[in-house]
């Protein structure tokens, strides 16, 4: 399934209108503020139809899951928009998570809680904002994909130590060019170590770099440390290192290709779990025929760390600074 869709729910007392963008999308926020009753109104004209005095608007069938048996419903549905409340027990569950993986549906999941199961965008969590004309409100606002960060936008931020999700190509790229400048480039072992792996760094400026693609699980926890560390936290989250890569230009594409810009209707979600993976996907699709710049994510090329390139990729980082003197990243001003 791709693509991007406009839902439009009413009702006489309520209208809610929104888009999903991707294959899971996560809505939350506080009580009182309507999450419950968008669930209701979508299961109740999936019971009545337009008897129920609820009208439906979408170019994909909106259903509301719940019950004992919604593995079975579930089987029987495709290419449409499956919607859960956080009161079905079965959305914690590796069953579910290995459902929504397969892709065959796009997910609206309300929810408050923790899903580290799930690889979800931290750009597709939503909480409801309106009385009776309600819409959906991204929680975690970026500044050129650094989020929640407490400085201004034009202050560049130069950290004492960078922290990866991972070892592979994005820690191997921030390591090499880090590496001169006196700052310490180290991996966390994976996304959900992050948090406690910053305990290590309390009396540090920390960067945290990470797929934000698939972060969605991570980043409230991450963000509440930040409001709460003695010393300064940012948190960098482009869609993929792969991502920065393909923006950049230094694989040969073009800064207005649609599968960059909107990826909404190349990642199919049967294929991709993730727009990270679709983005992967993409740049070793157009860089295999290359010599020097065929792209493998567990090992990075020296053309990728080379000083233009790595100057190219480093533009895209808006907000961070690594060199102490001269300008020799262009973007990093």
């Amino acid at each position: 399934m791709v693509g991007s869709y406009r839902v439009s729910v009413k009702n006489s007392r309520n209208s809610y209108s929104f888009m999903i963008n991707r294959n899971i999308t996560i809505l939350c926020g506080d009580s009182g503020k309507g999450k419950t009753t968008l669930y209701e109104m979508i299961a109740e004209y999936g019971r009545f139809g337009m008897s129920s005095g609820v009208s439906v608007s979408c170019d994909r069938p909106l259903i509301a899951l719940d019950g004992a048996d919604w593995e079975e419903k579930l089987s029987r549905i495709s290419s449409s928009i499956i919607v859960v409340d956080e009161d079905s027990r079965f959305i914690h569950s590796k069953d579910f998570a290995g459902y929504v993986k397969k892709g065959e549906n796009y997910f609206l999941l309300i929810t408050r809680e923790y899903l580290p199961q799930l690889p979800y965008s931290v750009d597709e969590i939503y909480s409801v904002e309106g009385r009776k004309n309600k819409h959906f409100v991204r929680i975690f606002h970026d500044i050129e994909k650094m989020y929640d960060r407490p400085q201004e936008k034009y202050i560049p931020f130069r950290p004492d130590v960078i922290i990866t999700e991972d070892e592979r190509s994005g820690y191997h790229f921030f390591r090499t060019v880090s590496q001169t400048e006196g700052i310490n480039c180290v991996s966390a072992g994976g996304k959900s170590r992050i948090y406690d792996f910053l305990k290590e760094y309390e009396k540090e400026n920390v960067l945290v770099i990470a797929d934000g693609a698939a972060f969605g699980a991570e980043i409230s926890e991450i963000v509440k440390k930040q409001r709460l560390r003695p010393r300064k936290l940012g948190i960098f989250l482009p869609e993929s290192f792969e991502w920065l890569i393909l923006s950049s230009g230094v694989a040969d594409l073009r800064e207005d290709d649609e599968r960059l810009l909107m990826p909404e209707n190349y990642a199919d979600s049967t294929k991709y779990e993730s727009w990270e993976q679709y983005f992967t996907k993409l740049l070793t699709e157009i860089t295999k025929e290359s010599r020097f710049k065929s792209y493998k994510k567990e090992k990075l090329k020296p053309f990728y760390t080379q000083e233009d390139t790595a100057a190219k990729i480093m533009d895209k980082c808006k907000g961070i600074r690594l060199r102490t003197e001269g300008v020799t990243y262009h973007g990093l001003l």
